[in-house]
């Protein structure tokens, strides 16, 4: 089976959205320098718009460094076909890092990640030891949401292609060289990078990743009459080949599968099905 195949096998029989673990979510946290609502919010798993809701602050508000901030109880819901999906993240340790260094660069509580990996909260970490950090989906479904809203595309939309793509890994390199959440070749990167978002982006870094995938997907979308279907045939065969020959067998496919992942989020089912088909 191959992975796409496994990423929608893996969806069978999930009947309705999960919210992310708000256990495993600090209850508040400290601003540090260099700290943002929206850097804060995505290591939460939330949004700005709540995180300012429940600390009844602006949206566009500066933080002052040690202030406390609360984090909203009601998370970020998972869509029905992420349930299954991988949920951790690996920290290799460096000689600096503790258990509560790591709770917070990831915005979960220390003692739940303490408990995730058999340890306690003030065990020393050796350098180079691996450290698994749950809450991978609800991070990257923030983010993925977040994106979004900034390019005013679909959220239902970015976050189904990005699962189909990748599973949400922002580590998945293709054998052909695509990269990351979205599954951009660098020469897609870069033309995004130059004719589109009039600056550099790093395919390599999870939150440009996102931004020139969903770039792409809008252009394409305003391309063909915002057409969805035509826009994810162009996305995933390339627009030349689109108009030259018209869609591939696997396009049909793809199209489709992303199709049943949206239309997943509206009524709360997973797809009860697992097409064979390559990445």
């Amino acid at each position: 089976m191959n992975s796409r195949t496994q990423r929608l096998a893996l969806a069978v029989g999930a009947t309705a959205l999960a919210a992310y673990p708000t256990a495993m979510v600090a209850s508040s946290c400290i601003v540090h320098p260099g700290d943002t609502l929206r850097d804060i919010a995505l290591r939460h798993a939330t949004t700005v718009q709540a995180l300012s809701a429940v600390n009844n602050i602006s949206s566009s508000a500066e933080l002052k460094i040690g202030q406390m901030l609360t984090i909203p109880d009601a998370a970020l819901a998972l869509p029905p076909y992420a349930l299954a999906g991988n949920d951790l993240d690996l920290h290799t340790a460096t000689s600096n890092d503790s258990v509560v260094r790591i709770a917070r660069l990831y915005g979960i509580d220390p003692t739940a990640l303490a408990r995730a990996n058999g340890i306690g909260v003030n065990a020393p970490l050796a350098d180079g030891a691996v450290i698994a950090v749950p809450g991978r989906l609800g991070r990257m479904n923030a983010l993925l949401t977040t994106i979004a809203a900034d390019i005013a595309i679909n959220p239902s939309l970015l976050r189904a292609v990005a699962w189909i793509e990748s599973g949400w890994d922002q580590s998945f390199i293709s054998p052909t060289g695509a990269v990351g959440i979205m599954q951009l070749e660098p020469s897609a990167g870069e033309w995004v990078s130059h004719v589109i978002a009039h600056r550099p982006l790093d395919l390599h870094r999870a939150d440009d990743n996102v931004s020139a995938g969903g770039l792409l997907l809008q252009h394409l979308l305003d391309r063909h009459d915002q057409s969805v279907e035509f826009a994810l045939a162009a996305y995933y065969q390339g627009e030349k080949t689109l108009q030259d020959v018209g869609m591939y067998a696997d396009t049909t496919r793809y199209v489709s599968d992303v199709s049943t992942l949206m239309a997943a989020e509206t009524d709360g089912e997973a797809p009860l099905f697992a097409p064979q088909h390559d990445l």
